[in-house]
């Protein structure tokens, strides 16, 4: 078995699950462009996932499902920039071991061929193997390497390996069964796939739109080596991705049974119960962090999961052992430092800010934090101006929510009303949405538009009329129209 192919399949998963897997992005939720690529608004999914991966930029997924809606709008370049991304975040994470293996352009592939042809027609046949090798290198699938290597294995009077590497040749290229190498060695079948052909055919397949030739290979490999469980993760994987949840819940429950304190597979579950919304995702994500607490991605699940139930003190928990495990992670930071805001250690949090912001100097986000610490401090005026430039990086539902809150601090209703409109124009959570809606009716009534105030209100009563601040603003509402509303004391 190829030992570079070997490394990238256990390694696979290692970033496999960042902010996505909770769905707990507090500025970006992927699953808005997944179902926006998944209904064929191709246009729509690329434009917010772009901005996804601008708060993201370890997000293996981000880039995949990037890479998809290129394909979508047939941008084949692009797709491809994003898949070769996608693969890349796999292998780059600084604790574990670097790999020896990446794909460089076509044309480097190009100029290795002609240097190995080169010195195998002057009998170089050493350096004409190392060329051959790094072909093989950028793409594992190439029948020109292999052939070369099968013709000079043969000069060497190794037949096996000639057999063996013109064999391998011929499956990825079936016209090669015809040539004379392939006569002489007596190779007149097709080949049977190998165990370290699947693997490469199910790895190029899963970085591309073909899930379903992903899934078949998969299966095949696991057919032949049934206890493989980085490859059975990776099925497991696929199958969430096509929204196959029987099939996917089937293979954790084998998977499980064999090694219950296989992280992967665990996080696996995590996502899927996320996917379904069962209560079981939270101690499945803690049982994983028991399992072993330095995980960056159980880390990164359980800040982000808490930071989105407004748990503070435990998000804080976890980022911080976070960025102590790893302290490059982008994402990592943007929750420590929100958690630290939130906790009203906003000294602590501007500390970190500098650092945050030099990891990502084109994001939007530092300019978000530094306006949460502003307005904690009072200071609307400077939180405004900063809302303003992280708006002007990436359009937010989040960035036009805060920056309507704070003008509605400054007694600038008229703006505030604005933004809060901008919010509702934008993809956005069922929180943002009911915040929305409070402030739109407080600022109505602010302005006496007590008949938009009385809209908003009609709107909300499907969504929320049983929350306070619903009742409240009816009760003001009743108040400025002259209503009785004593009928309402008892209700606030």
């Amino acid at each position: 078995m190829n030992k570079k192919i070997k490394k990238i399949i256990t390694t696979f998963f290692f970033l496999f699950f960042t902010i996505n897997t909770a769905h707990a992005s507090l500025l970006w939720d992927i699953d808005y462009g997944i179902n926006e690529y998944r209904k064929n608004n191709f246009k729509s999914a690329r434009d917010y996932l772009l901005n996804y991966i601008k708060s993201n930029p370890n997000n293996e997924e981000g880039y995949y499902w990037l890479a998809k809606t290129y394909w979508g709008l047939k941008d084949d370049k692009s797709a491809n920039e994003n898949f070769k991304k996608a693969h890349e975040l796999t292998i780059k994470e600084k604790n574990i071991e670097k790999l020896e293996f990446n794909y460089d352009s076509s044309s480097n592939l190009e100029d290795y061929f002609d240097m190995a042809a080169m010195y195998f027609e002057t009998g170089n046949l050493k350096d004409a193997v190392f060329y051959a090798d790094m072909m093989l290198k950028i793409n594992p699938k190439s029948p020109s390497a292999y052939f070369i290597k099968a013709k000079i294995a043969q000069i060497n009077g190794e037949n096996d390996k000639a057999i063996e590497f013109i064999n391998k040749a011929i499956i990825f290229n079936n016209k090669l069964i015809k040539t004379n190498l392939a006569k002489s060695l007596n190779v007149t079948k097709l080949p049977e796939m190998t165990l370290e052909m699947y693997e490469i055919f199910a790895l190029e397949a899963y970085f591309s739109p073909d899930t379903t030739s992903a899934i078949r290979y998969c299966r095949k490999y696991l057919e032949i080596n049934p206890s493989n469980s980085d490859m059975r993760n990776m099925l497991i994987d696929l199958y969430i991705k096509n929204n196959e949840f029987v099939l996917a819940q089937n293979l954790i429950d084998t998977a499980l049974n064999e090694n219950a304190n296989n992280i992967q597979t665990l996080l696996l579950q995590a996502r899927l119960y996320d996917l379904k919304q069962d209560e079981r995702f939270e101690n499945t994500v803690l049982n994983a962090f028991k399992i072993n607490p330095n995980n960056a991605q159980t880390l990164l699940i359980l800040g982000n999961y808490y930071l989105k139930k407004e748990d503070y003190l435990n998000a804080k928990k976890y980022f911080e052992i976070l960025v102590n495990v790893n302290d490059s992670l982008y994402e990592g930071y943007f929750g420590y430092i929100y958690s630290l805001i939130e906790t009203n250690e906003t000294e602590s949090a501007m500390n970190l800010i500098r650092k945050f912001i030099s990891f990502n100097p084109s994001s939007s986000e530092g300019y978000y934090l530094l306006a949460k610490i502003c307005e904690k401090q009072g200071n609307y005026k400077d939180s405004y101006d900063y809302l303003t430039q992280a708006i002007e990086h990436a359009p937010n539902a989040q960035y036009y929510l805060t920056r309507g809150i704070i003008n509605y601090q400054l007694k600038d209703y008229k703006k505030s009303i604005n933004d809060l409109k901008m919010a509702n124009n934008l993809p956005k959570s069922e929180k943002i949405t009911n915040l929305v809606g409070d402030y739109l009716i407080k600022n109505y009534l602010k302005i006496n538009d007590l008949i938009n105030a009385q809209i908003h209100l009609n709107k909300k009563v499907s969504l929320d009329k049983n929350r306070i601040m619903y009742k409240y603003n009816l009760y003001v509402l009743y108040k400025k129209q002259g209503n009785n509303a004593s009928r309402l004391y008892r209700l606030i």
